[in-house]
């Protein structure tokens, strides 16, 4: 059947089995497709996949590239190419990581945020969270479509919002915090100031009529602990007391722990929120002068500072070497980038970020009260040194000569945040506020502020904070320049006055309560 070895006759067969057979003979009616496949083409990454089988046989291989032939029946089966995957699937995942992915809302509202993406909370906070991924997503990657889903998601939410509201106080409602958090986070980020008030006035009205023991419970308790944070803020901006230093305020929301226990943080906070009253009360004074509003207002401040002095104790007994120094040479620069701005020549170092946390926050406090306290009252000069309980390289109190010690402390803790913060799940109730209060103490030196503005403009996420957007920046609270030696305010809390005047101190920042 064939003329040559190898190679197939393609004429009639002569052997007439078929017709001997009383058959009609065939012949070759199924023919074969010759295919020819080369190795080049095989390796061609542009070369299109082939879709279908085709009976036409392609152009003859080139000389010299190797070849083989490939004999295939003309049957109709095609290739089967799985089409591209969709993405479609992944979306929220892609964007609720981007949005994570800024530590200084992921780390904030730690665990509740993450919470309201995976639709652990309720339908509403994740419609908030999604409002907020989309349009951050949409507006960083310049991508309108996605960011005007994000506005759609957004509306939608603050109409859910705003119908609820209208019923405020009944069972459940309580919950509302968590997307009205979502949402005042979403409108920082847009030019609208108006935005952000209307949720604040949203969070002061919920919160005031369900009451602090309807967060007490876990997401709830985490989400009014930041929301805590953020009104604490906005009281010290606009220099007006909070109703949260009333003493149920202090308290119920963290009684149903067994414990009754608060992380350091919101000890700090629990200071902290007196100074907003603080501040309305020296408005108060300047306006109408009194020696003996003064006096009291002193005393105030001053049990205060004995606090924070006492928690600062309690914090280097429970956290012993939890601070130290190295020298930079020697941190791998790919874990631990470094400014070449920097002033101080070791790096401090923590044990976690939490405690880095916990010490800006704490200078921070102490920053606002010393700073108060030094515009009303002459320094003692002749304060004795405290004495060294450790060898730790923060400042102990009473060791303080003047407010550039701390706000140094709050940027080389800074440093240590932003190197660890990707590696880091902690909660930061108060992330750049105590980064901000340290440069205006130190906005005379030229070269802590290059320091701090570089450390800033090394994230993308930090970068340009108080210069750019930020309605208020860094200046909402102008600092005295005073360069004073060491306070005469006791490192503990010591019977200075009447048990009567103690519990009055402790219950307000006010004369009136």
């Amino acid at each position: 059947m064939t003329h040559i070895r190898g190679v197939p006759d393609e004429s009639r067969p002569t052997c007439k089995r078929c017709e001997k057979a009383g058959y009609t003979c065939g012949g070759y009616e199924k023919k074969l497709e010759l295919r020819f496949h080369t190795f080049a083409a095989q390796s061609d990454p542009n070369a299109p996949a082939p879709t279908k089988t085709s009976k036409t046989p392609p152009p003859a291989a080139k000389p010299g590239v190797p070849s083989r032939l490939v004999l295939r029946s003309n049957d109709n089966q095609q290739d089967t190419v799985p089409p591209d995957m969709s993405l479609v699937a992944f979306k929220d995942n892609i964007q609720f990581s981007y949005l994570f992915d800024n530590f200084v809302w992921s780390s904030y509202g730690t665990p509740w945020l993450q919470m309201s993406a995976e639709g652990k909370i309720d339908a509403l906070s994740l419609e908030a969270c999604r409002a907020f991924s989309l349009s951050i997503f949409g507006k960083h990657h310049h991508q309108p479509d996605i960011e005007v889903s994000g506005a759609v998601h957004y509306d939608k939410t603050v109409r859910a919002l705003s119908s609820r509201l209208s019923n405020v106080g009944a069972p459940g409602s309580e919950a509302l915090i968590v997307p009205i958090m979502i949402l005042l986070m979403h409108s920082s980020t847009t030019p609208d100031p108006q935005a952000s008030a209307f949720h604040i006035q949203g969070l002061l009205k919920l919160i005031q009529i369900c009451g602090p023991q309807r967060f007490a419970v876990d997401p709830l308790r985490l989400a009014f602990e930041s929301c805590r944070a953020t009104l604490i803020t906005v009281s010290l901006i606009t220099k007006t007391r909070s109703f949260l230093e009333q003493p149920a305020w202090l308290t119920e929301p963290w009684s149903a722990r067994s414990d009754f226990h608060k992380n350091a943080q919101n000890q700090l906070v629990d200071i902290l929120v007196y100074i907003p009253g603080f501040l309305q009360d020296q408005s108060q004074l300047e306006q109408s002068p009194s020696d003996q509003f003064k006096q009291s207002l002193i005393q105030r401040i001053e049990y205060q500072i004995a606090k924070a002095y006492n928690w600062r104790w309690s914090w280097e007994e429970l956290n012993p070497n939890v601070a130290w120094e190295v020298d930079p040479e020697m941190l791998p620069s790919d874990q631990f980038p470094l400014s070449p701005s920097r002033v101080v020549r070791k790096v401090l170092m923590f044990s976690s970020f939490s405690k880095a946390a916990e010490i800006a926050l704490y200078n921070a406090t102490l920053l606002c009260l010393l700073g108060l306290l030094w515009t009303m009252k002459s320094p003692e000069e002749d304060s004795p040194s405290p004495i060294t309980l450790s060898q730790t390289p923060l400042f102990l109190p009473g060791e303080l000569r003047s407010l550039t010690e701390p706000a140094i402390e709050i940027s080389r803790a800074f440093e240590f945040q932003l190197a660890n913060v990707k590696r880091s799940r902690d909660s930061a109730l108060f992330w750049l506020f105590p980064l901000g209060l340290a440069s205006r103490v130190l906005e005379d030196n030229p070269d802590y502020i290059t320091w701090i503005k570089s450390m800033l403009d090394s994230s993308q996420v930090t970068r340009g904070y108080g210069t750019g957007g930020n309605t208020y920046g860094f200046g909402f609270y102008k600092f005295p320049k005073i360069m004073r030696k060491k306070t005469n305010v006791r490192p503990m809390i010591q019977a200075q006055y009447g048990s009567d005047s103690i519990r009055q101190h402790s219950e307000g920042s006010s004369d009136d309560e």
